[in-house]
């Protein structure tokens, strides 16, 4: 048996400029500018069915003894694998020297930001979890232990 496992698409388009403004299909809206409405992203639930399929035959007996699917997954050496880049040429239909200003460079002053002289600054952001974590920790857990 083969268990299939449908995900529903975020990527789709909804015309709801046919909805009424009592919202009868209990479809909640966000956003209503001339007569058209769109939907709230955050109102779709999406849920993963997963269905056992019956073939009518069992898929072991067509594949060698010990067969893994998974075996030699993640063994690839990238180093080996050589990448080609392909140049295209892109036209444009117009000459586009004819809108930049007289012997403009695009890689002047490529090399001269001073990276030492740039801050950066870490923002903390304090995160809520709805549950004790310590009951899921060892004893004496720190997390800085270690760190020097």
């Amino acid at each position: 048996m083969i268990k299939l496992v449908f995900i529903f698409s975020s990527l789709f388009v909804l015309n709801t400029t046919g909805i009424p403004n009592e919202n009868t299909d209990k479809i909640e809206t966000s956003i209503c500018e001339n007569d058209s409405c769109y939907l709230d992203i955050s109102s779709i639930e999406v849920y993963e069915i997963e269905e056992t399929v019956n073939l009518g035959f069992n898929t072991n007996d067509y594949l060698p003894e010990n067969f893994n699917p998974l075996k030699g997954k993640g063994n690839i050496d990238w180093s080996t694998v050589e990448i080609y880049e392909i140049e295209e040429d892109v036209d444009l239909g117009f000459d586009t020297k004819d809108y930049l200003p007289k012997n403009f460079n695009s890689l002047k002053g490529k090399g001269d930001v001073e990276w030492e002289a740039i801050k950066l600054a870490e923002i903390e952001e304090e995160v809520e979890i709805s549950f004790d974590t310590k009951k899921y920790l060892p004893e004496n857990f720190s997390p800085c232990k270690g760190m020097s």
